[in-house]
């Protein structure tokens, strides 16, 4: 069986029907602020001929089509990015030489795009595409074939390893239409609308199976279904009807849910949304505005308040759904500085921490990239872009780590971390009794203070003025080299006492080729 006749012909006679994305949790906690971030919409215009892919930034401005050489969107039922690749990924449900279906990708840079190959999994009829970026799997729904031509959900690693049918074990599978996965509860969730009012099922993405259907109580039930999502962070799935100006949610835990107003909102045929947890706003595919630019996506607050729309100004519009929105990386934790427990003037830089993908509501922010640039005071330091640093210099050292995407760049620098100069601190026994003639011996211990290594560090006695006729020191100084910083060293020094000596002696013992502090004994002669 087709989905095709059942969906996508009876959509575009305005009887719609609506699916769910999954979106996922970042820790939005100690957010850092971005300037100016990019953001660009895309989206696929499924009446074009042949069908495109289109963007534009947020503000409708730019844009253009990406280029589709070497592969074609036969009838293309959803859209997902994977942020490791720079490609789109979409369900052409009408595409490969049969015509059942294929999953077909286009590269974000301009460069084309491929068919993509999922063996060992079944492609059939595609309606609807997700992508867990931590485990790199993509998932489908499979309109037709598997038990009784109800359809099954397909998946694959997208490094092409391998796939298989997920495992729906405790759920009942009719007719599939979109897809969504919550990576947080490990949950893929998808839309089974062979009866009225549709049902909102779930699996396992581990494929341990454990499935169920979602309590849509305290929502209005769905008949129509374009548009599925999870909101992680809110513990929530969305869909969006397009035979009424709603936005529908129920618990993903269980629970029930409810519906949100969107009659202020540009609505018009919906197809696919997307979701922004960080912004707290839902964005959708005005398919029903056909070729007209102005609002061909909406968007409005998940309260239903603020809505807007987005009218590209050059990108190229005809049926327009799925919007998929790629953001530039948002900063959520600044970039740490350590110190070597062997080397303590070398400093390593952390990545700092980011926001991650909203995968299941397709809005993308992840880092591809990540550079370094270190400074010394407020100054860069030429030729210092490495994430480790070793030090030549006291001072206050921090470093800025900028992020790479699709899209754009942003920073965060760390707290400055302070090197100090080498200083020696000088230790040795309190006294040494000896002998007149005799030899009083120190082992005198230094220990750099600081983080740089000592230079050309030595250790010299000091004899006072009265006492240079009865104590010699041969020689006066002993090499104690170049110490780490929290390293240590030693040396013996030797102290010559006269045979007519006699009393007690005061000596000290000084750092010279180095800052550092001395140390004081007694030579008690008798």
């Amino acid at each position: 069986m087709s989905l095709v006749s059942t969906h996508r012909v009876s959509a575009r006679s305005f009887v719609a029907v609506t699916a769910i994305f999954a979106v996922a949790v970042v820790a939005l906690c100690a957010l850092t602020t971005r300037a100016q971030a990019a953001e660009s919409i895309y989206w696929i215009n499924y009446d074009a001929e042949p069908e495109s892919v289109a963007f534009a930034d947020i503000t409708g401005g730019g844009g253009g089509s990406l280029n589709l050489s070497g592969t074609t969107l036969d009838s293309p039922e959803g859209m997902a990015f994977d942020s490791a690749t720079g490609r789109l990924y979409a369900a052409a449900s009408e595409g490969g030489p049969t015509g059942n279906g294929q999953i077909v990708f286009v590269n974000v840079d301009g460069t084309g795009g491929g068919v993509f190959s999922a063996p060992g999994a079944e492609v059939n009829d595609p309606f609807g595409v997700a992508i867990d970026p931590a485990t790199r799997t993509i998932y489908w729904a499979n309109g037709s074939g598997s038990t009784e031509d109800k359809g099954s959900i397909g998946f694959a690693k997208l490094d092409g390893t391998g796939g298989g049918l997920l495992n729906t074990s405790g759920v009942t599978v009719e007719s599939p239409y979109r897809l969504a996965i919550d990576p947080v509860t490990g949950k893929v969730f998808w839309a089974n609308t062979e009866n009225s009012p549709f049902t909102i099922a779930f699996a396992n993405l581990n494929n341990t199976g454990g499935g169920g259907t979602l309590s849509l109580a305290g929502a209005t039930l769905p008949t129509s279904l374009n548009g599925i999502a999870v909101d992680s962070s809110a513990g929530r799935v969305y869909w969006l009807s397009s035979t009424s100006k709603r936005l529908s949610f129920a618990s993903a835990n269980g629970g029930g849910g409810g519906d949100i107003d969107l009659s202020a909102a540009s609505v018009s045929n919906p197809y696919g949304i997307a979701i922004d947890p960080l912004l707290g706003r839902v964005y959708w595919g005005n398919y029903g505005n056909a070729e007209t630019r102005a609002n061909a996506i909406g968007f409005a607050a998940l309260n239903g308040t603020g809505p807007g729309g987005i009218s590209p100004v050059t990108a190229p519009v005809d049926g327009p759904q799925d919007p998929v929105i790629l953001k530039s990386p948002s900063g959520t934790g600044a970039p740490a500085v350590t110190r070597s427990t062997k080397i303590r003037s070398e400093l390593t830089c952390s990545q700092g921490n980011w926001g991650a993908d909203y995968a299941g509501s397709f809005v993308y922010q992840a880092p591809r990239t990540f550079a370094y640039q270190w400074t010394l005071g407020s100054a860069p330091i030429a030729g210092a872009t490495a994430a480790t640093l070793a030090t030549t210099k006291p001072g206050s050292y921090a470093c800025t780590v900028t992020a790479t995407n699709q899209t754009g760049t942003a920073s965060q620098t760390s707290a400055p971390a302070k090197v100090k100069a080498a200083k020696i601190k000088l230790s040795t026994k309190k006294k040494a009794k000896v002998k007149a003639g005799g030899v009083a011996t120190f082992k005198v211990k230094g220990v750099n203070q600081g983080d740089l290594k000592s230079k050309k560090a030595k250790v010299c006695v000091k004899v006072p003025k009265k006492a240079k006729g009865d104590l010699k020191a041969k020689p006066k100084c002993k090499a104690l080299g170049k110490v780490k910083g929290g390293g240590k060293d030693s040396a013996k020094l030797r102290i010559k006492v006269d045979g007519n000596a006699g009393g007690t002696y005061k000596v000290t013992f000084q750092v010279k080729g180095s800052p550092g502090k001395a140390a004081k004994a007694k030579i008690i002669v008798g």
